[in-house]
């Protein structure tokens, strides 16, 4: 119809009024290409939302998970400080960070019996590593939408410190094998194997052994360290997130 008009206002060589069809059609052209974009931006901003909302159910789970490993390096330490205590070696309880100094806590221990000890000696838990939607919100590529979260310099902030946690974890985990291979060339089991006596006697009588237990609980109180940092971290971003910006900076070295 718009065509036909078109050709007749040219036959007729109507100049004025193929300009007015022309305009039409270009204001036309623009209010759908406006519409268009706008329902994309509110598609966007709908999905941005939903991602805000998924990324704070992982960063909770991730504190939840974050607690249980501090617990447990936590009641670790002081089962490794209560064995090297009870077999009269040296403790060291000041250790160096670039930061600063720190004093090792000697934290009570609800069982002292050694088979209790040597258990929780070598017990670990470590963080599982999942990040569902960070990997969906960053495998999709979308920049218009990754945009619209302005936590988003946070979020890649939190997940690099995750990561490197995930490394000292692993070097934890040598330092943990280590000491259990350590234990079992000093004849000692995790399942506290001899008696009392004699297992504190050969943990003092065993250097290698004694300084395996002494170099596993400065690395436990380390570990102890980079997750309380995590933590403070996945608490300032659960902020960010749930106020839309990009402020999450934390005072990190201190537990």
């Amino acid at each position: 119809m718009l065509l036909r008009r078109v050709m007749k206002h040219v036959r007729d060589q109507n100049w004025v009024a193929v300009g007015l069809d022309f305009l039409i059609v270009v204001v036309g052209v623009f209010i759908g290409i406006q519409v268009a974009n706008w329902n994309e931006s509110r598609a966007e901003d709908e999905l941005a939302k939903r991602y805000v909302a998924q990324l704070m159910g992982d960063i909770e789970a991730d504190i939840n998970d974050i607690e249980v490993g501090y617990n447990t390096s936590e009641w670790r330490l002081a089962a490794l400080t209560a064995l090297l205590a009870k077999s009269g070696v040296p403790l060291m309880d000041t250790t160096y960070l670039p930061e600063r100094a720190f004093e090792i806590p000697r934290s009570p221990i609800d069982d002292h019996s050694v088979t209790y000890l040597m258990n929780a000696s070598t017990y670990t838990r470590f963080l599982d590593n999942d990040r569902p939607v960070y990997v969906s919100l960053v495998g999709s590529g979308n920049a218009r939408l990754i945009g619209k979260l302005k936590p988003w310099p946070c979020i890649q902030s939190y997940y690099a410190q995750y990561d490197e946690v995930k490394l000292f974890e692993e070097r934890l985990l040598l330092f943990r094998t280590e000491l259990v291979r350590t234990l079992h060339d000093g004849g000692l089991s995790i399942a506290g194997n001899l008696p009392e006596k004699e297992t504190l006697e050969r943990i003092r009588d065993d250097e290698k052994l004694a300084a395996a237990m002494s170099s596993n609980r400065l690395f436990v109180y380390y570990h102890m360290i980079v997750l309380a940092d995590l933590r403070r971290q996945a608490e300032r971003l659960l902020t960010a997130l749930k106020d839309n910006t990009a402020e999450c900076s934390v005072v990190q070295g201190s537990l």
